[in-house]
């Protein structure tokens, strides 16, 4: 059975932003849009997923889409560059913005990086939380809600929880960004230890009904209309 449980496993993001389309496509459900972004709008969603990025650093970060395809690729370079630095460790909101991730992130950043280095990466606790309480009465609340480090056989692993994802346009700058921050706490560390895959779990990932004909120009199987 091709993608069993919904498990995607990958060299590059490219490979698994891929195959986590095609998976996507053959084993999601589709169901209208009544409270959240894109309201009515239908999307194909997987009632669960995890990806494994083997070897997220690998360059370039963003993906690509081929000639024929006649699109241009959700991202770039300059794009998840600007992503991490504005949104990930950026905490300046623009005035439509009731948030950044970087509110959040960047006051325990210190702490993550104090954690690991006084366990030379052995420990479970160096996990950054997105959102609070209140979190819950906004409009659009944080997709991204969970960031952890943990070194598993001499390799800094990132793991990640997305309450919601979308998996054409969001994912490949997501993944891109979150493997800059990995690459920035992994400069801290003060013991041996290499860089290492991405982990990431989601519930709600998903293709907007959008990007419908732009998954299909890209995949084997077609999102039926």
């Amino acid at each position: 059975m091709i993608f069993q449980h919904n498990y995607i496993e990958g060299r590059t993001i490219e490979d698994v932003w891929r195959d986590a389309m095609w998976c996507c496509v053959r084993n999601g459900h589709a169901y209208r849009v009544e409270v959240g972004s894109y309201e009515g709008q239908t999307r194909k969603q997987l009632d669960y997923a995890v990806l494994r990025v083997l070897e997220p650093h690998t360059r370039p970060l963003s993906v690509r889409t081929p000639e024929a395809c006649a699109f241009a690729s959700p991202t770039s370079e300059d794009k998840i560059w600007r992503y991490f630095s504005d949104y990930i460790i950026g905490t300046e909101k623009s005035p439509n913005e009731d948030y950044t991730y970087g509110e959040f992130i960047v006051p325990q950043i210190p702490r993550a990086v104090a954690l690991l280095n006084s366990a030379a990466g052995n420990t479970n606790q160096a996990c950054i939380q997105i959102g609070n309480e209140n979190s819950i009465n906004l409009n659009d609340p944080p997709c991204l809600r969970v960031i952890a480090f943990k070194v598993v056989n001499g390799l800094l692993q990132l793991s990640l929880f997305f309450r919601s994802w979308d998996l054409f346009a969001a994912l490949p700058e997501n993944l891109g960004g979150l493997q800059l921050l990995k690459e920035y706490i992994l400069a801290q560390l003060d013991f041996t230890v290499q860089d290492g895959p991405i982990v990431a779990y989601s519930d709600g990932l998903h293709i907007y009904e959008q990007y419908f004909p732009l998954v299909n120009r890209l995949n084997v199987e077609k999102i039926g209309q």
